[in-house]
Formats: structure tokens, sequence, C-alpha cells
């Protein structure tokens, strides 16, 4: 790739304007009126020809016929991670039923990816949604009322000592970890378009962590009944879950004035962790119930701390 160096000139006291390589320009056929993509891409600056498109990517796997299972899905997942349109799964050997299942579990399990042909050997699989369609900051919104509805849930799974309840928030897991996967593989393709993508893949493993404890705290009281400190338990949850939620507010509005408070609540976090212990001492599963709610808010924390990262990113003056 050649490149030329051209110097920035002023017209009518603030357009700036550079000359385009006569070359480029005639390779690609720009003309008087042509009209040109530019595109942001943080630190640079691209110039496109209008029908410019961005080449296919496609990746080939081949495995033997005896990888399937736990493997073959890590494998699988940071494929889709490290992005493509066009994945083909190749079997050294006939495909077994096994592998075929397996991969076929996978395009369901991940967003946007789709099986569009077989043979004996082959599985090929396409991505049909990406950042365009389905823009990051809608993801970590629907990824983030997911979390806020199974701590939710929770709650009223505790109060109601309700197993079916508690089934459902465990299953739900896996849907927010779709959305996390979906936000790694669009951040590592798009990373230099837009700074504040960064921040939203932070994000988006902090809301994962907030999902998992949820998890462990269903997992715990599945099928116990007449929990001592039970109460408590739903108490300092709905404080946890208030500490989330008003974190999240402040992200996506960023609300510079409501981080501090947020964050100062880590002590009263603590805090409420120790007197819930100290009720349920008597057992050490069911104790381990309260640092589960606690870094359920400590991670809400670490939300409002991540919004004055993002708040404070694009600011080359900042006044309080």
């Amino acid at each position: 790739m050649e490149h030329v160096t051209r110097k920035v000139q002023v017209t009518g006291g603030s357009t700036y304007i550079i000359s385009l390589p006569p070359e480029w320009v005639k390779r690609n056929n720009i003309g008087k009126g042509s009209e040109v993509y530019v595109m942001d891409q943080g630190g640079d600056l691209i110039v496109a020809p209008p029908d410019s498109t961005e080449p296919e990517i496609t990746k080939k796997i081949t495995l033997p016929g005896s990888y399937t299972g736990k493997p073959l899905q890590r494998l699988l997942t940071s494929t889709y991670i490290s992005g493509f349109d066009t994945l083909v799964v190749v079997s050294k050997d006939k495909m077994t039923m096994e592998m075929r299942d397996d991969i076929k579990r996978f395009a369901k399990v991940v967003m946007g990816i789709e099986v569009i042909e077989e043979t004996s050997k082959s599985i090929v699989l396409q991505n049909v949604l990406n950042a365009s369609t389905f823009p990051l900051q809608k993801a970590i919104r629907r990824m983030s009322l997911n979390v806020s509805t199974m701590i939710e849930d929770t709650i009223k799974a505790i109060q109601d000592e309700d197993d079916d309840l508690i089934e459902n928030i465990i299953l739900r897991d896996d849907e927010v970890d779709r959305y996390q996967w979906y936000i790694y593989r669009e951040v590592k393709i798009r990373c230099r378009d837009d700074r504040s993508n960064v921040y939203i893949l932070v994000l988006s493993r902090i809301l994962e962590r907030i999902a998992d404890h949820a998890v462990n705290i269903c997992q715990v009281i599945r099928n116990r009944k007449d929990i001592k400190g039970k109460d408590k338990m739903v108490e300092n949850l709905i404080y946890s879950k208030d500490v989330y939620n008003r974190a999240m507010e402040a992200f996506y509005a960023k609300k510079f004035e409501e981080i501090d408070g947020i964050i100062n609540r880590k002590g009263e976090i603590i805090s409420r962790k120790y007197e819930l212990l100290s009720i349920l001492n008597y057992d050490t599963v069911i104790s381990s119930i309260a640092e589960e709610i606690s870094r359920i808010g400590l991670y809400g924390t670490d939300i409002a701390e991540l919004a004055m990262d993002l708040i404070m990113s694009d600011k080359e003056e900042f006044t309080i």
C-alpha cells in the first residue's frame, strides 16, 4: 500500500481541505461532483470510493471427528468472537451426528449465526447480524435489562421460595452470555470506530458477572424452604439492586453528579454483608449468599467508576 503525504489547507476560514492522489482518483473513476465515503476511525480518517465494501471474512476450521462437546463449543465461541462472515467447519472424516448437533447447538446459542449449508463432511455457518443492524448501545441496554430482571426475580424467588422461578433464572444466564459474546465480537471488529466501545466491552463483562452472582444465589437456595434470615437477604439484595440501577442510569445518561454518591455506598454494602453473615453463621453454604449479594452491589459501584471513566474520556476541560 502506497503512503503519500498532503498539506492541509484552509478555505473560507473554517474548512480544512487536502488534495486526493491523482492515481487513486483515476483508479476509482472519481471525477468532478463524485461522492466519496469519509469514515472517522478515531485517530485515522479513511476515504473510500462510493462503491467500496468491506471484504467478506471467510474462515475454515478442520477438525478430527472426535472433537466434540465442550472443547468444540469453546473453539467455536472463540472463532465467533474473532469475527467472520462465513465459517466452514470441516471434519477430516465423515462428520458424526454428535459433532453436527454440537455445531447446530452453537449456532442457536450465539447471536446472528445461521446454518446455510451441510454436506457429509462439513457445515457452513453465516453471520447475519452486526453492529450496523444491531448497534452496540442497543445490545448493552438489552443485556443490562436482562440482568436487572434476573435480580428482581431472584428477590421474588427468595420471598416466595419458588423453585420454578429459580430454575428459570438459572437458564436465563445463557441469554446474558449471548449478548456478551456478541459485544466482544463487534467491539473487536470496530474498536477504532468509536472510543466508547471499549467501555461497553468492560461493562458487558461486569454485567455477565452480576448475572452469575444472581444464578449463584438461586443455586444455593434451590429446593430449600424456611431459610433463616430470608427477610434480611431480600433487604440487602434490594439495596444492591438499587446501587446497580443507579449506576446503570449514570452510565447511560453520563450523570457525573450522581457518581460519587453511588461509589460511596461501598461501605454500606460491606456493612450489610457482615450483618447478614452474623445471622447466617449456622450454615456455611447459605452464608455464601451474603457474599454473592454484596458482589452485586460492589459491581454496581464498579459501573459507576466506569461511567466516570467514560465521561472523562472525551473531555479536554472539565469543571465540577
